[in-house]
């Protein structure tokens, strides 16, 4: 894989994010030549790389961006919290859909030789399991409505590009729950496990959680993502994959993992309360990964545990100085 990828033009948007910063480590180990384009300040991008602060939603700053590269994966989107997901519903919907479209037909019109988009579970209508096929069947979950739709459209894109132009270099993959270093910090709007994580060290006590711990979710570690992406360019398998643990855990157990965890690093006892009258989304949420495991023999390697322990301890070791990203929270 590694002299697939050596001296090839590979750009990046979202490369300062979660799975972004992982991904764009494996590039430069194998030699490609790296560009990122993101909204956070260029230090958080932590490297020695070509960087274009800029809005995916402004045509110019896509043309700009995909210039002569061969390959792009396309990380940038907006999510948040179920609060957030409400709060900033426009920009949920608006702004993905923008972003999307501009830097898929950038691509397009610049003939980058493979295209790499980043979709979401959250276009899945309510199930147990998700199904790849099984997209598109219905409405997204009320709770991830405009982020679920602006995804599927995103993905509609290609499929007319298929139909239409007749290009099969444009890929789809949809990431469970992520979580890691580098993941967003924010106090509003981060997702349960940062959000954790940034409570306890800050001292919550007890440690309130939503919901009554029942739900159950799937989560995967980014370097595990990023793996997986580097693996759909390197065999141009077009997907739609499914990237999770296909391990179902609940919101208890979770926390339970963290508390577990956390308890090691600050040396003290962690109390939980949990608030049944708060919103906790869908009640069972996982993802199959069989379609990956079967057509790509691939298989996530990081243990939720020992993913948890690795966050720990990087925002342990981050959080007096943190990367200063963009959040949608600073706009109107």
């Amino acid at each position: 894989m590694k002299n697939y990828f050596r001296n090839k033009k590979v750009l990046v948007t979202g490369g300062t994010g979660l799975i972004g910063t992982p991904l764009v480590k494996k590039l430069k180990e194998m030699e490609a030549e790296v560009r990122i384009v993101s909204l956070d300040e260029e230090s958080a991008a932590g490297g020695k790389f070509e960087f274009v602060k800029g809005d995916l939603c402004d045509k110019k700053v896509c043309a700009q961006a995909v210039r002569g590269a061969d390959i792009v994966f396309h990380l940038a989107g907006i999510k948040g919290g179920i609060g957030v997901a409400k709060s900033k519903a426009s920009s949920f919907l608006v702004k993905n859909i923008l972003m999307d479209i501009q830097i898929m037909e950038a691509a397009r019109i610049a003939g980058v030789k493979q295209f790499l988009y980043t979709s979401s579970i959250c276009v899945y209508p309510p199930a147990e399991i998700f199904l790849e096929e099984n997209a598109g069947n219905g409405l997204p979950h009320p709770s991830d409505k405009f982020g679920g739709m602006a995804k599927l459209i995103g993905e509609m894109q290609i499929e007319a590009y298929k139909l239409q132009y007749k290009l099969e270099n444009f890929l789809i993959a949809r990431p469970v729950n992520t979580y890691g270093p580098c993941d967003n910090f924010n106090s509003v709007s981060a997702l349960v496990i940062p959000s954790l994580i940034l409570r306890i060290f800050s001292g919550e006590d007890p440690l309130v959680v939503w919901g009554d711990g029942s739900a159950v979710r799937d989560f995967i570690f980014s370097e595990d993502v990023a793996d997986f992406l580097l693996l759909m360019v390197f065999k141009n398998a077009a997907g739609p994959y499914n990237v999770g643990s296909g391990k179902p855990v609940s919101i208890r157990d979770l926390t339970d993992t963290i508390v577990n965890c956390a308890e090691k690093f600050i040396g003290k006892k962690i109390n939980i309360q949990w608030d049944a009258a708060k919103e906790a989304g869908e009640k069972y949420r996982v993802a199959s990964i069989e379609k990956a495991k079967n057509e790509l023999g691939w298989m996530p390697k990081v243990a939720l545990d020992s993913g948890i322990s690795e966050t720990l301890k990087w925002y342990q070791q981050h959080k007096s100085a943190l990367p200063r990203r963009y959040s949608i929270l600073s706009e109107g």
